[in-house]
């Protein structure tokens, strides 16, 4: 089997363009304009790898370095983003050498991924669970499930909120976001992703969609996420929260409020067992929400037993997520 393990640095632009399109067509445009913010090149040495046969790109492993905390353990990781063989050259083995070649990189890796990549993890003893949920909060169910859609049926809200004003992030936001993010307090069992000042600053600051992303304050509490149109539905995505005190709901119900009044017909985010963000009750609940696999895989026994539990922060931490929803 001929074939070379390169960095994504060292190619072309025109055969890197050339394996987007092939590999991406929803989103290449994309990725070939921002790949470098997409996995975040230059934080450190770590960068993502391509798998070349007679010259030609077949597949990639994409990652985005991050720092993980547990209790007092800092650690370099690397979150496992874009692994993708290209169809024709699937069911060969070039994924088990991609991922080989991938593990080398870092001692310590993480990542959602499918149940078909995940098949290949677990040949390589990474382990995983599933007790992390992708949701959607309905505002406009209308919109959202066309079936409703053909009926003359009119959302109603009962409740009438304080108004609540966002605004596009600033520079300035920085300082403040890691004087909350300090004041967190995380499970000691568990591994935190570090949201520190160089964080902040490239998922928000440098982010190529800035314009679109929106901060919401109540108090003390902080919800900030991307506002966009995809398929026809305006939709926010949350990227980080700071909530003072999980028990006082209040700014969901000003985000929920808002949402409604400025057309958005859904909210998307991340819960699991440390992080919930709205109630889940009732058909909508099971309508609305996927079951993502998360898994993980570390060369100390000691670090993967703790990781494997999953993240208590795992919100807004692939940004991949904004290349397929910024899409042509």
């Amino acid at each position: 089997m001929n074939y070379k393990i390169r960095k994504i640095s060292s190619i072309s632009k025109a055969l890197l363009n050339n394996f987007f399109k092939s590999a991406y067509p929803h989103r290449y445009t994309n990725l070939i304009e921002h790949w470098k913010w997409f996995y975040r090149l230059g934080y450190n040495d770590y960068e993502p790898i391509v798998i070349e046969v007679d010259s030609r790109i077949i597949g990639m492993a994409g990652l985005i370095p991050s720092k993980l905390r547990c209790n007092e353990k800092i650690l370099e990781s690397i979150w496992f983003t874009d692994f993708i063989i290209l169809k024709e050259f699937r069911n060969k083995g070039y994924g088990s050498i991609l991922t080989k070649e991938w593990m080398k990189i870092c001692p310590t890796q993480i990542t959602f991924c499918n149940n078909e990549s995940l098949k290949i993890f677990k040949k390589f003893s990474w382990e995983s669970n599933n007790h992390t949920y992708r949701n959607v909060k309905p505002i406009n169910i209308l919109n959202i499930i066309p079936l409703i859609n053909k009926f003359n049926f009119q959302s109603k809200r009962n409740k009438s909120f304080v108004s609540i004003n966002p605004r596009r992030i600033e520079n300035s936001d920085i300082s403040k976001l890691c004087n909350l993010e300090n004041k967190k307090k995380f499970n000691t069992e568990s591994f935190s992703i570090i949201h520190d000042e160089e964080w902040f600053k490239w998922r928000l600051i440098d982010c190529p969609y800035k314009s679109n992303i929106y901060l919401f304050e109540n108090n003390a509490d902080v919800i900030i996420g991307n506002i966009f149109n995809y398929n026809k539905q305006k939709r926010f995505n949350i990227i980080y929260s700071y909530i003072d005190n999980p028990v006082d709901r209040g700014i969901y119900d000003l985000v929920i409020d808002w949402s409604f009044k400025n057309e958005v017909d859904y909210i998307w985010y991340i819960n699991n067992q440390e992080n919930v963000f709205f109630k889940e009750v009732g058909f909508f609940n099971k309508f609305f929400r996927k079951k993502i696999n998360f898994a993980c895989w570390s060369d100390d026994k000691n670090v993967l037993s703790n990781l494997k539990k999953g993240l208590s922060n795992s919100q807004g931490c692939d940004s991949d997520i904004d290349s397929s929803l910024f899409q042509d």
